[in-house]
């Protein structure tokens, strides 16, 4: 039984793993992107919050890409979507990479603002109001973290057209990315089971008793 439960974990995390790199190495560079296809929406992932709470240098690239592709006309419209890390942080990350944008020379009316999510499953639940209508998506955050986004908006009820990563690692290191690589098998599975519970309870009418915080 031990053996049986140890070889279904191995599996699982190699499953994981897998996802995680393969989204990391195999996903396109949003700045190699050439243009020739054109998207409705470029929705921005936030990633970590720094020290005093400023957008760490994850979400600081992830902005900057999707600023390039809206300079070069790959879509008319960039919608930030990322709340605060804990509670001793008072400016959401989506409302700070909407500063770096405007700073950059993207129109305000050409940005919208989702700012109350603290997950991935939260960012595509809480975005799928403001691009129900857009009929082509590009996802753009870092590469280990889109093959999992993109299967979070699909659960949401919007799928994307399109993923770029912003960088195959983390800008801050190897021992960084190592850490998140395996953070990401995790997520994988513990986003799928969220994920399935919601799911579950919704048919039911029982998502109120979970609470909004289950999907934190």
């Amino acid at each position: 039984m031990l053996r049986r439960l140890f070889s279904l974990f191995t599996y699982c995390a190699l499953i994981g793993l897998g996802v995680a790199l393969g989204s990391a190495l195999l996903s396109r560079d949003c700045f190699a992107l050439d243009g020739s296809t054109r998207y409705d929406t470029i929705v921005v992932l936030s990633g970590s919050l720094g020290d005093h709470g400023v957008l760490g240098p994850d979400t600081a690239m992830r902005t900057d890409a999707a600023i390039d592709l809206f300079e070069r006309g790959l879509a008319p419209h960039l919608h930030m979507t990322g709340g605060v890390s804990d509670n001793r942080v008072h400016t959401a990350a989506a409302i700070q990479m909407a500063a770096r944008a405007e700073a950059a020379g993207v129109p305000a009316s050409a940005i919208t603002i989702e700012d109350n999510s603290r997950s991935t499953l939260q960012n595509a639940r809480n975005s799928a109001r403001f691009i129900q209508d857009s009929k082509d998506v590009l996802l753009v955050s870092d590469g280990y973290h889109l093959w999992r986004a993109a299967l979070s908006f699909a659960w949401a009820g919007v799928p994307v057209e399109g993923v770029c990563k912003s960088s195959t690692l983390r800008p801050d290191g190897v021992e960084m990315s190592a850490r998140l690589v395996v953070r990401e098998a995790l997520a994988f599975w513990f986003n799928l089971g969220r994920a399935t519970v919601w799911s579950a309870a919704d048919l039911i009418g029982a998502t109120p008793q979970l609470g909004g915080a289950f999907l934190h």
